[in-house]
């Protein structure tokens, strides 16, 4: 986010781009309110997406899972897990993910930046399931195994907004950095 957000500025002076971290749930809210007039969300597998008929999406990239310190979701069925908290995306997706594999998780540590859900895995505390993003410096002691399981980051805006100027110049500004970090 922070090279797309200096792209954009270089490249369009006149806007004034701010970032607010909501939680996922007052998204669609804070859309249709004009709140927010751009907004990025994610899907996940095993967790139908969010619709929302006033918004339209623009899909900016998928990325893999990795499940922390095993080499498949279904050995680490006796492990503590570190999950997102309950209600978000990255909880559903732990949850559904284990089930899928035949088990429920033993959910001790509910945490949502991924950083600290990282160090709690290399001190020992659970294992965990982190996007691609997440995983790119993982802390010594960490190690990761790819899943066959995808997070997809989409940019979300107002329905008949898609041709704003702004709204272009910033999903043009993610496309390009994307493109230059190989996402």
């Amino acid at each position: 986010l922070p090279p797309a957000l200096a792209r954009l500025a270089a490249a369009h002076p006149a806007l004034t781009p701010m970032i607010s971290e909501i939680d996922p749930a007052d998204v669609s809210a804070a859309l249709r309110a004009g709140e927010l007039d751009l907004a990025l969300v994610h899907e996940y597998d095993f967790v139908p997406p969010v619709t929302d008929a006033a918004l339209e999406t623009e899909p900016l990239f998928a990325e893999p899972m990795y499940l922390t310190d095993r080499p498949a979701i279904a050995a680490a069925a006796g492990d503590p897990w570190i999950a997102g908290t309950p209600g978000t995306l990255c909880h559903t997706m732990t949850i559904r993910a284990c089930q899928a594999a035949g088990f429920e998780p033993d959910v001790r540590h509910h945490l949502d930046d991924f950083d600290t859900v990282l160090a709690f895995a290399a001190a020992g505390q659970g294992v965990a399931l982190v996007p691609r993003l997440a995983a790119r410096t993982p802390p010594p002691g960490v190690r990761l195994t790819p899943l066959p399981l995808h997070r997809r980051t989409l940019a979300a805006f107002r329905r008949g907004y898609a041709e704003h100027p702004a709204i272009q110049a910033a999903i043009a500004a993610f496309h390009e950095t994307l493109a230059e970090l190989s996402l």
